[in-house]
């Protein structure tokens, strides 16, 4: 079976190098990860992330329908915000993590990750049956969705949309010229998300382009979540992973009923997920076995070598009793690389 393309696919066709992902065709690179990477961290990058799920919620109780369906209290968010949150299972395991859109107060959009669809879908249909006057619809066929991140992405925006998102906090967004605007990101820096139509989106990317912003793949959004510690769902997050094990508690609300509730309060977490960072310049990989000096051994769940620090960097699941500062060892075939673990994220921001 081929792999879906976005509508962005067109203008970076022969131009990129092109992968798989979650079932579509998406750039891993332009001209190097490396080079793709730094351009977001020292000036802007420009990334086609229509991959990612959208959802449509309406109705006059989809607050109520949300705050139940996720752990975020959503009812409490205002017209014009943005919540991180995460839906469970009944036994408080993390089927996706999302940001939910808040456009007016019955009206919200909610972006989650390709690899999910459409399990995560059917999910909230089904929980929305307790809700007549809500309705959940597939939106990613109607739009698409691009990322502007770096420290001059306002400025560009500002130069090709004539929109000033600097006056606006982060987690906040704007409806303008048929798009939603949001100042967010995946990327550590500055920056803002963009979903429209598929000729608007589409036309700002080559203008971002034009304007100094550097098209970035996939390979670059990841090397750039990592050095942040940010955790990559069907990766580092899945159902058999709580949020307490991922510093997840501040995105709960426990003041409502929402699924998982009952399972979370009866959890006692007995790992965490923390950052390992390589002495030597080593790339770090998913499944790779880590072993502590005290004799603890996991795996990484995922990894990358960082551009900025030069080092090997990854996440792993360790035991509470693990502290940041600890020493060990990475397996990567027949040698073996000394690492530390540590608080993420990897640099400061």
């Amino acid at each position: 079976m081929s792999a879906k393309t976005t509508p962005l696919y067109p203008l970076y066709k022969g131009k990129a190098r092109t992968f798989n992902f979650e079932g579509w065709e998406m750039p891993l690179w332009f001209t190097s990860i490396e080079d793709e990477h730094m351009a977001v961290r020292t000036n802007a990058g420009v990334f086609d992330i229509s991959h990612m799920t959208r959802t449509r919620i309406e109705g006059r109780e989809a607050p109520l329908f949300l705050d139940y369906a996720l752990t975020a209290k959503i009812s409490g968010l205002k017209a014009g915000r943005l919540a991180y949150t995460y839906v469970l299972n009944e036994n408080g395991g993390i089927i996706d993590d999302g940001i939910v859109f808040s456009l007016s107060e019955d009206s919200f959009v909610f972006v989650t990750n390709a690899c999910t669809h459409p399990k995560l879908f059917l999910t909230l249909k089904q929980r929305a049956k307790r809700f007549p006057s809500v309705r959940v619809e597939q939106d990613s066929e109607n739009n698409a969705m691009i990322a502007l991140q770096g420290p001059n992405s306002l400025k560009i925006l500002k130069q090709k949309l004539s929109l000033d998102m600097s006056q606006k906090r982060k987690f906040e967004l704007v409806t303008t010229d048929s798009l939603i605007v949001s100042r967010s990101g995946y990327t550590g820096e500055d920056g803002v998300e963009i979903i429209g139509n598929k000729e608007r989106t589409s036309e700002l990317f080559q203008a971002f382009i034009e304007a100094g912003a550097k098209p970035c793949g996939l390979g670059a959004r990841d090397t750039l979540r990592l050095e942040m510690g940010y955790p990559l769902g069907c990766v580092d997050i899945n159902e058999s992973v709580n949020p307490y094990e991922v510093g997840g508690e501040r995105f709960v609300d426990f003041t409502k009923d929402f699924v998982g509730k009952s399972a979370l309060l009866g959890i006692k977490p007995t790992r965490r997920l923390r950052g390992v960072i390589s002495d030597t310049q080593v790339v770090l990989r998913s499944g790779y076995e880590v072993t502590l000096e005290s004799g603890v051994t996991t795996r990484l769940t995922s990894g990358t070598l960082s551009p900025i620090l030069k080092r090997g960097i990854a996440l792993a699941f360790f035991p509470l009793s693990v502290k940041a500062g600890e020493r060990g060892r990475v397996k990567i075939r027949a040698q073996e690389v000394l690492v530390s673990v540590v608080d993420p994220p990897f640099i400061k921001k």
